[in-house]
């Protein structure tokens, strides 16, 4: 995307993550959880992954919250947050914007992301299963 691009928090975008042994990477779905204020200062998008993998979906474990609202975002398959994959890329390999993350997705993650870096008094995770509520 151009360097102008502007990137919002709860922002879906398709990066290119890169494969945990170094060998390449992949497009995926991502959502971004960085602060925009330091958007511009900046040349690094702080991102969650997205998976489409069942098991995080169906059986969340910690720091997996699952998108209710998957086919908004014009996902493929059921899809989940994983904050535990928490990683800093480049904005010039975001492809593109896929949409917003609704807002009680985004608490989720929020959540989710406050248990992980244990930061207020949040220590654990109120991501569930699909359906919990």
């Amino acid at each position: 995307m151009p360097s102008m691009t502007i990137f919002e928090r709860g922002q879906v975008v398709v990066v290119d993550v890169p494969f945990s042994n170094g060998t390449g990477a992949k497009p995926r779905p991502a959502l971004i959880v960085s602060n925009p204020a330091s958007h511009g200062a900046i040349p690094d998008l702080i991102v969650c992954p997205i998976s489409s993998q069942p098991r995080y979906y169906t059986k969340p474990g910690p720091g997996d919250c699952p998108i209710r609202t998957w086919q908004a975002l014009n996902l493929r398959f059921a899809s989940t947050v994983r904050v535990s994959k928490i990683l800093s890329v480049d904005k010039k390999i975001i492809r593109k914007k896929l949409g917003i993350l609704a807002q009680t997705d985004m608490a989720d993650v929020e959540s989710a992301l406050a248990a992980a870096l244990r930061l207020g008094n949040s220590l654990s995770c109120a991501c569930g299963a699909p359906g919990d509520a």
